[in-house]
């Protein structure tokens, strides 16, 4: 009896352990001006020929901007026709956040998406899912028309790419944020590639919520152990 239990009082254990790994660490990455919460880790420029307090990825856009909160790390990159150009955190004015600036056409808004240019959230080697992201369009303003029906900026539709953590795509899809403001849920992998779709209607994400998936890596060490028991318990019996 006391070996039964001994056996079961270890796979307890072993379960609360499991249990407490299970936790998933939570962060909400804020880049717009009002309540910006993040700024870039890794080099970067500020106030890189635009107007007011930006962070751009200059020199290396490769490398893009880096972030982290909460034990959650964050690398954007930004994308023209998938060829790495300048990623700007724009915190200024209030309806602002990541975009990106197009090299070959200085006409083209500094802070807005558009046709053929990508933002890519890249979480290395750790599943994640994100929710409540937050689009505004290319003119410092919502997505959303207003209660008169006038369009405040219209955000169009991207294509978005979600891959998991060895890199292979789990998800393509097109979505339409035309008269979006908040998307409720973006999906879950380890990075996520929005790429515009529409001319002339842009947009950049102002905010994001993460989750981390909680890996179990207590299963491991439960399965081990019980199996440790069971042949412990086996020679004993042999013995």
């Amino acid at each position: 009896m006391s070996k039964r239990i001994s056996i079961f009082a270890a796979a307890a254990t072993a379960f609360s352990v499991l249990a407490a790994g299970a936790s998933a660490n939570a962060a909400t990455f804020i880049f717009k001006g009002d309540g910006l919460n993040v700024t870039p880790q890794n080099a970067f420029v500020q106030d890189c020929g635009t107007v007011g307090v930006d962070f751009c990825s200059v020199p290396d856009h490769s490398a893009g901007l880096e972030y982290e909160i909460g034990g959650i790390d964050l690398t954007v990159r930004a994308y023209e026709n998938m060829n790495p150009t300048r990623l700007i955190q724009d915190v200024s004015p209030t309806d602002s956040g990541l975009g990106a600036f197009s090299e070959s056409n200085s006409s083209d808004d500094q802070t807005q998406f558009d046709a053929g240019e990508s933002i890519e959230f890249d979480f290395g080697m750790k599943s994640v899912t994100v929710t409540d992201v937050e689009f505004n369009a290319g003119g410092d303003v919502n997505c959303t028309t207003n209660a008169g029906g006038g369009g405040e900026g219209t955000c169009g539709r991207f294509m978005l790419e979600i891959f998991d953590v060895s890199d292979m795509m789990i998800l393509s899809t097109i979505i339409d944020i035309t008269n979006i403001d908040m998307l409720p849920v973006l999906g879950t992998g380890a990075r996520f590639l929005l790429t515009a779709l529409d001319q002339g209607s842009g947009f950049v994400v102002a905010q994001l919520t993460v989750a981390e998936v909680p890996i179990p890596g207590a299963i491991p060490l439960l399965l081990s152990g019980l199996a440790g028991l069971g042949f412990a318990s086996r020679k004993k019996k042999t013995a």
